[in-house]
């Protein structure tokens, strides 16, 4: 009040009187301007121009009296404090000028009331606006309450925890529960006992040892009147007293019967789109082992004039059976069926690296993909479908991070949690857990959105891109596996997931050994033969040397532009995979040698490539360029080579 400058509004007739009001108020200290008005008609005017902070008036004029301004003053700004200060004033005057709303009165004679007088005329009104905006202010938040409680669709509820009554629940009971909330009322437990005999005693437990101290979150189904059963996710969160003792219980009751539902299609959804993202790379690898199955077979037919016939009759048979089989990874595009689930004892490092072929048709070749094997064994008891399902979301999401390429290390650890360093992380336990990490240089995760990633439904990515179910889908397994996930992430430095499984003794484990490889042979002609899978090199190599050639041997494009450096006037075709690690695809190192020598052979090998033509039945060479579809029989290739090499 000290430094607030105040307007006030004096209607004296007397100019001396005024001047003794002014000068009395300031001499209190109070800084204030004064607006004053002598007529009736100055003082109807200041009141309809002016908001004041108080109003000062003489009780007697000649032509204007003190309780006609109080009734102006009244109606004009009927919150602003009104004084009167009067040379002579009865006691009967005084008592019907506050009754009719009049704040205080100080005789001229005793001006040395004025200065208190108006402090507490003006602290009055303060305190008075202040309960005034308080109580517009909790009126107008019980209005917003009660209309958002009464129609939001979840259920809104309030106890008493102490008298153990239910103070509130709004209407959305009666339609998701289907009973009266007045039935609610007399019977608190009414909604409990709607509850499925399956999760009653599971949700008492949870009313009694969680609601009251935080952490109450639980889905149960509940049972309708009309015997129809719904999913409920109900949560609590406790009110304490400034003692600390909790007196209120705050809750809502989602109804997620749909959600569910949808989840388990989406879910179902989701497993038959990353099956179609894995099914070129399914199909490559698969086509490979055919190849050197087949390949093999055709090489010891190539001397069944040394063999017997019923040995020659068994290996055409394996021919036949692999062409077959080739048929069948034409259906990989379309496969796709509910995972039977069959825990048993895994070793993570395994489990990585035989996916890592798979990731790496998964993810793009801008991609570098780099693996951290924990030197310690990491086994889980877990179902190995369902941990390829994990790993590959997890993968899968941090592709997506990465529209611009990046790098994506995935690493294994076993490791151990005592008290002290369980509390650290909020999930975790005593005991011995093996860790499986994700890790990408992606865009990150802003900090309101990593409490919501394993929501079902939930995702940043633009519409049609994501179904919002792969990390909810990565969530639900590792719980299902008494495992937690751990995020860290920020907005343009990456993002990690940690999963965390109980880790497991190590099974015992049966070897079995691999027969001895046939020596290869000899020939003439020069190919640079660049194929990253071992077994397929050594048949390819094994088949071309039997029929003549040369063979210069590459597992990657990088390597094989270092063999052509070095021995590019050698080289008489190229003969590659289509798709390799290390950067360089068949077409790209296709396309650099031809820069250097434009009119080199190639013959392109594929199990599955998203370029390759629609329908090569038959090889044809076109500029000196053939393809040829794994899984070919040792002759196909033959004919293959022949005619690129004597194309023109």
């Amino acid at each position: 009040m000290k430094n607030t400058l105040f307007k006030f509004l004096c209607l004296e007739d007397s100019a001396e009187d005024l001047q003794l009001i002014t000068e009395t108020l300031r001499a209190d200290g109070l800084k204030h301007e004064v607006t004053d008005a002598r007529t009736q008609k100055e003082f109807q005017a200041a009141l309809n121009q002016t908001r004041f902070d108080l109003i000062i008036s003489d009780f007697s004029m000649p032509s204007y009296n003190g309780m006609s301004a109080l009734a102006a003053a009244r109606k004009a700004q009927p919150e602003t404090p009104f004084l009167f200060v009067s040379g002579t004033i009865g006691e009967e005057r005084v008592v019907e000028s506050l009754k009719s709303g009049a704040t205080d009165y100080v005789l001229k004679t005793h001006l040395k009331r004025l200065g208190p007088a108006v402090r507490r005329a003006l602290h009055e009104a303060r305190e008075r606006t202040g309960r005034r905006n308080a109580e517009d202010s909790l009126k107008e938040s019980e209005a917003r309450f009660r209309q958002l409680a009464e129609n939001i669709d979840e259920v809104f509820w309030l106890t008493d925890t102490q008298k153990g009554v239910i103070l509130y629940v709004n209407p959305a009971y009666e339609k998701i529960w289907g009973r009266t909330r007045a039935s609610l009322y007399q019977n608190p437990h009414g909604w409990l006992e709607a509850i499925h005999p399956e999760d009653r005693e599971r949700i008492r437990e949870a009313v009694v040892t969680r609601q009251t101290k935080g952490g109450y979150d639980e889905t149960y189904r509940i049972v309708r009147p009309d015997g129809e059963i719904r999913w409920i996710r109900d949560r609590a969160c406790p009110i304490h007293e400034e003692s600390g003792e909790v007196y209120r219980v705050v809750g809502t009751a989602e109804d997620i019967t749909e959600q569910r539902s949808l989840e388990e299609r989406y879910r179902q959804a989701q497993k038959m789109e990353a099956i179609g993202q894995l099914a070129g790379g399914v199909a490559h690898d698969f086509n490979n082992l055919l190849t050197v199955m087949q390949g093999n077979t055709e090489l010891a037919l190539m001397h069944a004039d040394r063999l017997d016939p019923q040995v020659c009759e068994n290996l055409k048979q394996v021919i036949d059976a692999a062409r077959r089989a080739a048929n069948l990874t034409r259906q990989l595009l379309a496969f796709s069926r509910k995972q039977v689930l069959q825990p048993q004892t895994l070793n993570l490092n395994e489990l990585v690296a035989n996916l890592v072929k798979l990731l790496d048709r998964v993810i793009r070749e801008d991609i570098q993909l780099q693996c951290n094997y924990s030197l310690q064994a990491a086994f889980v008891h877990a179902d190995p479908g369902m941990m390829e399902q994990v790993l590959m979301n997890l993968v899968v999401n941090a592709r997506d991070a990465m529209p611009a390429g990046g790098k994506l290390v995935i690493g294994t650890e076993v490791v151990s949690f005592n008290e002290d360093t369980a509390r650290s992380h909020p999930e975790a336990r005593r005991g011995e857990f093996a860790c499986l990490t994700v890790s990408d240089t992606g865009s990150g995760i802003a900090p309101e959105h990593i409490a919501r990633l394993f929501e079902p439904f939930f995702t940043t990515k633009e519409p049609g891109k994501g179904t919002g179910l792969g990390l909810a889908t990565v969530y639900g397994i590792v719980k299902q596996h008494l495992g937690w996930v751990e995020v860290a992430s920020r907005p343009g430095a990456g993002s990690t997931f940690k999963v965390f499984l109980p880790a497991t003794e190590k099974p015992e484990v049966v070897r079995v050994e691999k027969g001895p490889e046939a020596a290869p042979r000899g020939g003439t002609e020069t190919i640079l033969l660049v194929e990253d899978d071992l077994p397929v090199q050594l048949l390819t190599r094994r088949a071309l040397e039997a029929f003549g050639y040369r063979v210069l041997e590459a597992s990657s494009g990088p390597e094989a532009l270092e063999i052509w450096r070095q021995r590019a006037g050698e080289i008489d075709l190229l003969l590659t995979d289509n798709v390799m690690p290390g950067g360089i695809v068949g077409r790209s190192l296709a396309e650099m040698l031809r820069k250097d020598r434009p009119g080199l052979k190639v013959i392109y090998m594929s199990g599955y490539s998203p370029d390759r033509p629609r329908k090569p039945a038959k090889p044809r060479s076109k500029n000196g360029t053939e393809f040829l579809q794994k899984p070919y029989r040792s002759t196909l290739l033959m004919e293959s080579v022949r005619r690129c090499l004597d194309s023109p």
